[in-house]
């Protein structure tokens, strides 16, 4: 994948864009190690329901967790635009797998309005807003919330 630069604005924030299972979502960009294609995925006896496997990137076990299950849309089922984006949280590396990466958006943290009321609560606990930009609402994921401490 080319490189991109981006600057931003003082007092903005770049968010990674992504769809699951029909929503856009994003999160903060500067957790993004890198995006990568579905490849082969070595399963995980007795892992967690959440958790579609181990990838190996470039030498590193990667876990793979499935960011749909996590959030409460279901099951996650690979396609041709399904890509991970690979985080590192506490010294591992995670990938999440979504159904498609979207754009890196520009956006003024100050303007993130609150997640709708009609949100089931055990999926609103996964999400810190929403924000408006480019003409679409997208669910600002609180990564923090994903990967709790006491995990």
């Amino acid at each position: 994948m080319p490189e991109m630069t981006m600057e931003k604005a003082a007092g903005t924030k770049l968010l990674a864009t992504f769809v699951l299972h029909g929503a856009i979502c994003a999160f903060d960009a500067s957790r993004v190690q890198e995006v990568i294609r579905l490849g082969p995925v070595t399963p995980v006896r007795h892992a967690p329901e959440e958790v579609t496997g181990v990838i190996n990137l470039r030498g590193r076990i990667v876990t793979l967790l499935d960011l749909g299950r996590i959030l409460g849309f279901g099951k996650s089922e690979a396609g041709r635009d399904t890509r991970i984006f690979i985080i590192e949280d506490r010294g591992e590396f995670i990938g999440l797998l979504v159904d498609r990466a979207g754009e890196v958006i520009e956006i003024d943290p100050a303007a993130e309005e609150p997640v709708p009321a009609n949100t089931p609560p055990a999926q609103a606990r996964f999400f810190s807003g929403v924000q408006r930009a480019g003409g679409r609402v997208t669910a600002v994921l609180n990564l923090s919330a994903v990967f709790p401490a006491e995990r």
